[in-house]
């Protein structure tokens, strides 16, 4: 995937200022998945189902905004156990509780008899009601995830069992994880990268990563934002431009331009900061709260205020997808 250097441009020499930022900076280590309210929106560490719980609720990391019309309209919030909840944590939280409720909850099997109404009542919020925006995407990946199990004879252990014996164990995980549902969707594999880096990061440390080579940027709708408005990726004056900064759908070919383009500048932030997927990805989305979707951004309290370009009129590509 390339894109129109007319129109999007890599800006190498802010991706320099930001590799040299994120090099002294103590907000740029992994996240745990476990640490920050351990027990409400993740799970508590050594228990039972904790695996197949983040193999499953990970492929589920997606289409958490409204539409109205053709423009982006509000990110999903909605309230679950007393607390208001944006989607990502809503999601997290939601597969948590029906761990805690039954540790073989995300057992491939017990996912396959579950009925459709069982499945939507996994994501119920505090009124009885699934308010993911995308459930019948949700739903399909679900079934089909449970198939492609029940063909392989396999689990999300036995998968784990297999790629740590590989000499290149990451590697391993993201292709086996491109032929299953709910993470085969898509080419960049945003979500298998974060399934990687939950397994890694852990306290179980389910997986020894032994080619961090191997890893590969984890672009989502947050980061895209990041590198737009920070100018990591600049855009020129376009039609494009325009739907960015008026928050209209985009077309896939222009969403797949975007994305690509965010790629490109993650990686070579990566390779120029010397610092993994993870900890890229976690002061990105560290930075989200700073540098939010609904309310004007906060630049002075943003750690890289004096590298960033401020382009806060730019969004992510408004694109309904389930690769993130």
């Amino acid at each position: 995937m390339t894109c129109d250097p007319s129109v999007l441009s890599i800006d190498d020499r802010r991706i320099g200022a930001f590799a040299d930022f994120l090099r002294q900076s103590e907000t740029a280590d992994p996240f745990d998945f476990c640490s920050r309210s351990e027990g409400f929106i993740y799970p508590e560490r050594g228990g039972e189902g904790v695996l197949e719980m983040f193999f499953f609720a990970c492929a589920h990391q997606f289409g958490f905004w409204t539409l109205h019309g053709d423009r982006w309209r509000a990110p999903m919030v909605a309230r679950l156990d007393g607390r208001d909840l944006k989607g990502s944590d809503f999601l997290w939280r939601a597969c948590t509780r029906a761990l805690q409720a039954d540790p073989a909850a995300f057992q491939p099997a017990a996912l396959a008899r579950q009925p459709d109404a069982g499945l939507d009542a996994l994501f119920h919020d505090d009124a009885g009601n699934n308010p993911l925006p995308m459930w019948p995407e949700h739903l399909d990946l679900i079934r089909g995830y449970a198939r492609w199990f029940a063909d392989q004879a396999s689990s999300p252990a036995g998968v784990l069992r297999r790629v740590q014996t590989a000499p290149r164990p990451l590697n391993a995980l993201l292709e086996t994880l491109a032929a299953i549902p709910g993470y085969a969707e898509d080419p960049l594999q945003k979500k298998a990268m974060l399934l990687a880096i939950v397994l890694e990061n852990r306290p179980e440390h389910f997986l020894a990563v032994a080619d961090p080579g191997s890893a590969v940027p984890i672009i989502d709708y947050h980061l895209q934002r990041s590198v737009l408005r920070t100018g990591l990726v600049r855009v020129a004056p376009s039609a494009l431009r325009r739907k960015l900064e008026t928050r209209r759908r985009v077309e896939p070919a222009e969403e797949e331009a975007v994305r690509a383009a965010a790629y490109e500048a993650i990686a070579r932030l990566m390779a120029r900061s010397g610092l993994s997927a993870a900890a890229v990805d976690w002061f990105f989305f560290q930075n989200r709260t700073r540098c939010p979707e609904s309310i004007e951004p906060d630049c002075p309290a943003c750690p890289v205020q004096a590298v960033c370009a401020r382009e806060t009129r730019l969004f992510q590509p408004v694109f309904r997808t389930t690769a993130y």
